[in-house]
């Protein structure tokens, strides 16, 4: 399977001259989406308004999608939804307060992968369930109870 890959960069650069205050909204949609190094998203949907501080820009929004991820039952490999919420501040350069601060860059434009990647995977649960009524796997052989039954099936392990 090939894996799509975008530009998620966003021009910022006429932000620079306008005042504190100015905002704007952005609307991001993919129906597939790779983003380095590691995370292929299906359905990605992104709405975020980028806000003029004193210290920078300011990003905030909401994030959506459907993420390969593996059953903490039956360990088959699903689609896990995603929906989280994200707020970073990119500093201007001469604003800068720590060394791991995020920096706008030079020639305007700010790559959000980084930030929607480190998002969407804080965003997976914990615990992924492919479905409410997965069986699991039989703890004695490793079958998995989805797709048949095994002489270990026992009533005392119940997911109830």
């Amino acid at each position: 399977m090939e894996q799509k890959r975008y530009p998620l960069k966003t021009n910022i650069g006429y932000f620079l001259g306008k005042p504190i205050g100015f905002e704007r909204e952005f609307h991001v949609e993919y129906d597939e989406i790779f983003i380095q190094p590691d995370l292929n998203v299906f359905d990605l949907v992104c709405d975020y308004r980028i806000s003029r501080t004193q210290e920078g820009l300011l990003f905030r929004g909401t994030l959506s999608g459907r993420i390969e991820a593996e059953c903490g039952r039956c360990l088959e490999t699903g689609l896990a939804n995603v929906d989280t919420q994200f707020e970073e501040l990119f500093f201007f350069p001469e604003r800068i307060r720590d060394e791991g601060d995020q920096v706008i860059p030079e020639d305007g434009y700010i790559d959000l992968s980084e930030t929607f990647r480190d998002y969407l995977l804080l965003g997976l649960p914990i615990n992924y369930v492919c479905r409410a009524d997965c069986k699991g796997i039989c703890t004695e052989c490793g079958q998995n109870l989805n797709l048949a039954e095994c002489e270990h099936n026992s009533a005392r392990i119940r997911f109830d």
